[in-house]
């Protein structure tokens, strides 16, 4: 008898929960993830892109914040930078990318990083794990 109960229970709580819920706020939620996700996935790709074509610079980190989520159990890191291209002017570049944890405390502004840019597009970079 109490299997019987604690299923009716159950059943109750469920269909409490969903008059409760909002469908289209969930759905609209999951959309905007979708969308931030297949933007870090173009980055990504370009950057991966980068490693082969791109020229050789140095950067310095000027501010590093959570950029939401997590890709294969690394958090993904907004990083404000300051790129010192062989030839011109530095200007300022915001990277959002997955961060291995390990790495994540060396990420502090002021730090200096190795990066490659692409010529074409300035503002797409690849950050080199090593430096």
């Amino acid at each position: 008898m109490g299997f019987f109960k604690n299923m009716n229970e159950l059943t109750k709580q469920g269909r409490e929960m969903q008059k409760n819920m909002d469908v289209g706020a969930q759905m609209a939620n999951a959309q905007t993830r979708m969308a931030q996700a297949q933007e870090m996935m173009a980055q990504q790709t370009a950057a991966a892109n980068i490693v082969s074509t791109g020229t050789d610079a140095a950067a310095t980190v000027v501010a590093v914040r959570p950029g939401g989520g997590m890709v294969n159990f690394q958090p993904i890191m907004a990083l404000d930078l300051t790129v010192m291209p062989p030839a011109g002017a530095p200007y300022p570049v915001t990277v959002s990318q997955p961060v291995p944890p390990n790495l994540a405390g060396r990420l502090v502004p002021g730090a200096s990083l190795r990066v490659k840019i692409d010529p074409q597009n300035q503002q797409a970079l690849w950050i080199d794990p090593a430096s």
